[in-house]
């Protein structure tokens, strides 16, 4: 099982690594192309995105890669599944698009502050049908501990992403960065389709060969599906839509208490643009390996805590390279960040978020990969209550620091904030640990 877990880490990583070095070039080429104003523009869509794919995938992913991770050897209850799945996400997904394409104004003004956001929340619909599915089938990939279908889905979607807004942005833009804005995200939606058509290729494979093994097709129990399913999507959607709903609205309030601060909204979103995508990627860059592990951490923790077997050795072993993953990346960031930042943006500002926020890595790389244990454990309601905690915190430190502090005000909260998520969650983890047998 320690085995599968680090060549699953390993495949997804190496993967997650290549499709890190193309998005961060593909940021660098966004900054260069679009102005810091129109950068915060296209960040401010994302919120939007990431509460539309909490309700239409993030739960349903998780619950199909722990309910195949419990039938690996089961073909036709897998099948039954990715069927159900598939279609209970596609029909939430397609209700969604229609919502957000038609209240795209309504959206731009009202919640998220700038109408020039609708047209790109327009084009960002479009993507939801087909994310819901290749999310179904990588969880299901999860769960049977097959980690390089969703690592190459990963990468063609960012390639065939790239590519297109490369090729078509210098085609049509002719220097309108607006234009370039709204094909950026359209690029969103033809990597997820490319990313859709392979995994539905590869999944299709898979039930052909292994339904040449007579003992997985077997099925002589009456399987329930849709109920399961949603006993264990419906609350961990819930919890994942408050989370990603308060996500939202932190990303929100940042540029709008920039302007209480005293800023011009074009000045306010300029530094949101700067600090969201072009400082954060460099801080996350080597989220790939926690982010790889906390994925397949979930299912294999789950099976071994089910087996009662290597529990605390798997999770102590990755806590503590988390750790010292997070500390290298501290050292790395405060002391060369500013230059980096400054040779790769062509810009001052985003040297200093970056050795600030360098402090961020090690109780947010080793968050990730506690939460994803207590997960596995079964206690997904105690990384909800943190989760919900620490995004309280930053919120109320945002409102009350951000006008009198201008951006560094909103570092401290987040500094503050993942401080006390990473003490919650260690917490709890040696509660929860210290009665297991090994």
């Amino acid at each position: 099982m320690f085995k599968t877990l680090i060549k699953g880490t390993f495949i997804l990583t190496i993967t997650g690594l290549i499709t890190k070095i193309i998005g961060f070039i593909y940021k660098i080429y966004l900054s260069n192309v679009l102005d810091a104003g129109t950068l915060g523009i296209y960040q401010l869509v994302f919120p939007v995105f990431g509460i539309c794919f909490t309700m239409f995938a993030a739960g349903i992913q998780t619950s199909i890669s722990q309910m195949v991770a419990g039938k690996k050897d089961n073909l036709s209850y897998i099948k039954k599944i990715m069927f159900y799945s598939i279609i209970l996400s596609v029909c939430i997904a397609f209700s969604l698009s229609c919502l957000i394409y038609f209240a795209s104004d309504i959206i731009s003004v009202c919640i998220l502050g700038e109408s020039r956001c609708a047209p790109a929340l327009r084009m960002l619909s479009f993507a939801f049908p087909v994310c819901a599915v290749s999310s179904c089938i990588n969880g299901c990939y999860y769960g049977l501990h097959k980690t390089s279908v969703p690592a190459v889905s990963q990468l063609l979607e960012q390639i065939s992403r790239v590519a297109f807004v490369y090729i078509i942005a210098n085609g049509i833009s002719g220097g309108n960065v607006m234009i370039m804005c709204i094909t950026a995200v359209t690029g969103i939606a033809v990597g997820e389709g490319v990313s859709m058509l392979y995994s539905v290729i590869m999944i299709l494979i898979y039930f052909k060969h292994a339904g040449k093994d007579k003992n997985k097709c077997m099925d002589n129990q009456k399987s329930h599906i849709l109920s399961p399913l949603l006993k264990l999507s419906i609350p961990l959607t819930a919890n994942k839509l408050l989370v990603s709903l308060l996500h939202g609205m932190e990303t929100i309030l940042i540029p709008a208490m920039l302007k209480k601060y005293g800023m011009e909204p074009e000045k306010a979103l300029g530094v949101y643009g700067v600090l969201t995508g072009m400082a954060m990627p460099f801080i996350l860059f080597p989220s790939t390996i926690t982010n790889s592990l906390s994925v397949l951490l979930l299912p294999v923790v789950s099976e071994a805590s089910t087996k009662n077997r290597g529990v605390k050795r798997i999770s102590s072993v990755c806590i503590i390279s988390s750790a010292l993953l997070g500390i290298l990346s501290t050292v790395l960031f405060f002391f060369f960040g500013a230059d980096m930042g400054s040779l790769v943006f062509k810009n001052q500002a985003v040297g200093l978020f970056i050795e600030i926020l360098a402090f961020l890595c090690p109780f947010l790389f080793t968050a990730t990969t506690l939460a994803s244990i207590i997960n596995g454990l079964g206690y997904t309601h105690i990384t909800f209550i943190i989760t919900v905690i620490g995004l309280s915190i930053r919120i109320l430190l945002t409102i009350k620091l951000v006008p009198m502090q201008g951006i560094s005000g909103y570092l401290i909260s987040l500094l503050v904030s993942q401080l006390a998520v990473t003490a919650m969650n260690y917490h709890y983890y040696k509660k929860l640990v210290k009665n297991i047998s090994e």
